[in-house]
């Protein structure tokens, strides 16, 4: 999905007109139509502006991943982006046992936390 395609599904999803969203990044309404129908692009900093507004990754904006996770923010630290490295180096068969025991540690963890709410109303 390119730039424009990726544009216009987040200002969809969300449920803003092309003008509203140009009113919450500081464009002219007719930006957004631009931008849409491939008629411009936005300049590093409205792209930014843009990412920043809909908490996605700029290369998410610009359809070079469909990950929308952001590196360095809330969404995905430092260390998190380290284990997802790690992970997409692993066979299927690896990575099928690292989420088995994902869901084996929620369990537990679950499970714990249960037992504590019920020893200590």
């Amino acid at each position: 999905m390119d730039f424009s395609n990726r544009l216009k599904y987040l200002r969809q999803k969300h449920k803003l007109t092309q003008g509203e969203l140009a009113a919450v990044i500081g464009l002219k309404s007719t930006a957004i139509s631009n931008y849409e129908s491939k008629r411009n692009e936005p300049s590093l900093e409205k792209l930014i502006s843009l990412s920043d507004y809909f908490n996605v990754s700029c290369d998410y904006m610009l359809g070079i991943t469909d990950n929308s996770l952001r590196v360095g923010s809330d969404d995905l630290d430092d260390e998190t982006a380290d284990f997802f490295i790690l992970y997409r180096r692993l066979n299927n068969l690896n990575t099928s046992e690292i989420r088995n025991y994902a869901r084996y540690l929620l369990y537990k963890q679950e499970k714990l936390a249960q037992s504590l709410k019920e020893n200590n109303p």
